[in-house]
């Protein structure tokens, strides 16, 4: 879908002037719904899936955390659901837009995904039941070097320049 959207952006006029514009384009989008011509058109796809990468950290806004992110996708005509993922602070968020005509009862779609999420994690947990046991790790022969960072922190010093900082916690 996205390849048939990016050859079709060449067919329109980037020169139009935009005082004009939305006159023009309320009166093309009434046009083509009295026509009828979406209903006699095939739709290039009646569900369209998105990832969103958001931040793998917390947000923020006065000291309040936000707990998840829900994505709204825009549906288009043609297509009947629009499922968007978006992950936010280590976890996914799911977004089901959908055609009331196409898909009465969205709540049975976000059950079947809680049911899919069950069924993936039966088949992690016996793919790794089932997997060789991984040999031990050699034991290190050598002392392990503390970090320039926390060396430096125990003798009173300045970290070398670029050392990572020690994370502190409040």
């Amino acid at each position: 879908m996205k390849d048939l959207g990016g050859k079709m952006k060449g067919l329109g006029s980037l020169d139009a002037p935009s005082i004009g514009t939305p006159w023009l384009m309320t009166g093309l989008v009434s046009l083509y719904g009295r026509s009828h011509l979406a209903d006699n058109l095939p739709p290039i796809a009646n569900v369209a899936i998105s990832n969103v990468p958001g931040p793998n950290y917390p947000l923020y806004m006065t000291r309040a955390m936000l707990r998840s992110m829900y994505p709204v996708s825009i549906p288009a005509h043609g297509i009947g659901c629009n499922i968007t993922v978006q992950s936010y602070n280590g976890n996914l968020d799911f977004g089901i837009t959908a055609c009331r005509r196409a898909m009465p009862d969205v709540k049975k779609l976000a059950n079947y995904l809680g049911d899919a999420l069950e069924e993936l994690k039966a088949a992690i947990a016996k793919a790794a039941a089932e997997a060789p046991p991984e040999a031990p790790a050699k034991a290190e022969t050598r002392p392990a070097k503390a970090p320039k960072a926390a060396a430096a922190a125990k003798t009173g010093r300045r970290a070398p320049k670029g050392a990572a900082a020690p994370h502190l916690h409040s």
